[in-house]
């Protein structure tokens, strides 16, 4: 009785449109009118119409294939076709085609399992096709605007979410509207009662932004947002600071102007910076006595910029750290400047000696040297000198030293 009762109720409703008919080759189910029916088979992807019926003779002692429905590719559906359906199913598609209800048969795969407020694709699916799968089953739904869809995916339909971003600076402002839908969005922009752009800067006032949006599914959301852009003095005052100094503003590592700001929603203050370098750098002299006449020098600057250093001993410029010194008065003189001609001079004195009871004297290439027979080869030579009595040194042709006793 069941049976007979949905038979005439879906004549009643295909008496006022068509359909199609789905047979889904992913999960063998047959999907008409909403509602899904198992089927066997591999049937071949189609979509196209029934072009006939064929039904089977009575023939006794003779047996013939049952009642078949022929797809314009040959393929059959019923108890023993391509497509193997129940009596009961193939009684409803009969129906159908009888009073020319089918508008077509689709054949294909669509591989995409429906749940409450979700959907699961299985395999890489393009939209068209997943719209069309989901059209069989819902009337309502969103789905993220993809070209290709494979995964898990929420389907229940939800308003647009509205998000107004604002900032303001004493004598401006700046709003910007963004809307997130799956689909496409109506969007109207109101600020204080005038149709605005989504996105735009402000003049000092008051506002209140008012945002309408509607989806596709005609889903509807609003929101509204007060802004205050403060109108402001500027006070403007000039500073002067040295080189590396350490201000509110930071340490001061540039020489020049610059502007620093400072800003309130009731004033604004625009510093102009004037940074110097008036500071001459720092010198120090190290000396160390090694032996001898022989003094290491040794010169260091500190500044905060690069240096040029000039060295002069007894007014003669000297490059190195190792110096051989005259006897009695030895005036060094260091000249140090920066980047920003700051200078500094610094002068010192060193007094040596003369009865320094040993030297050293020091050769352009290594010598030979004869002392008591004994042949030593050596660019310097250490003598111990009597001063009560002369010594002469002297070089032969074969650049051979003889010391004399």
């Amino acid at each position: 009785m069941k049976k007979i009762f949905f038979l005439l109720i879906l004549h009643i409703s295909l008496s006022f449109f068509s359909i199609n008919i789905y047979f889904n080759t992913y999960d063998n189910t047959i999907i008409m009118n909403g509602e899904i029916y198992p089927f066997f088979g591999k049937p071949n992807k189609f979509r196209g119409k029934i072009i006939s019926y064929f039904k089977s003779p009575n023939v006794e002692n003779f047996e013939f294939p049952d009642n078949l429905l022929v797809l314009e590719d040959g393929q059959t559906i019923g108890k023993d076709g391509t497509i193997k359906v129940s009596k009961d199913v193939f009684q409803s598609i009969l129906k159908l085609y009888k009073i020319s209800k089918i508008t077509q048969v689709v054949i294909d795969e669509f591989p995409i399992e429906l749940y409450d407020e979700k959907i699961i694709v299985k395999k890489i699916t393009p939209k068209d096709k997943l719209k069309e799968y989901l059209d069989l089953f819902l009337k309502e739904y969103e789905i993220p605007n993809l070209k290709f869809y494979f995964g898990e995916y929420k389907i229940t339909p939800k308003p647009p979410k509205i998000d107004i971003t604002t900032f303001s600076f004493p004598e401006y402002g700046f709003y910007k509207i963004r809307i997130n839908d799956y689909g496409k969005t109506q969007t109207k922009v109101y600020i204080n009662n005038t149709i605005s752009p989504t996105a735009g800067a402000l003049l000092p006032g008051t506002y209140t932004i008012f945002v309408y949006a509607k989806d596709e599914l005609g889903n509807e959301s609003s929101l509204t947002k007060n802004l205050f852009v403060p109108k402001s003095t500027i006070n403007f005052q000039e500073k002067e600071y040295e080189f590396f100094s350490h201000t509110k503003y930071g340490t001061l590592t540039f020489i020049g102007t610059k502007n620093f700001y400072e800003i309130s929603s009731s004033n604004s203050t625009i510093t102009t910076i004037t940074v110097k370098d008036t500071t001459p750098p720092k010198v120090l002299l190290e000396k160390k006595h090694l032996f001898d006449n022989y003094y290491e020098i040794k010169v260091i600057s500190q500044d905060f910029n690069k240096t040029k250093t000039l060295l002069k001993i007894n007014n003669q410029e000297k490059k190195g750290e190792i110096f051989k010194l005259k006897c009695g008065k030895n005036i060094i003189a260091v000249y140090c400047e920066d980047t920003f001609k700051n200078n500094t001079l610094k002068l010192e004195t060193i007094y040596i000696n003369e009865k320094n009871s040993n030297s050293l004297q020091f050769f352009d290439q290594k010598r030979w040297f004869n002392i008591g027979g004994i042949m030593i080869k050596s660019p310097f030579i250490k003598t111990w000198i009597n001063p009560k009595r002369q010594r002469r040194h002297y070089e032969d042709k074969n650049f051979v030293i003889h010391i004399a006793k």
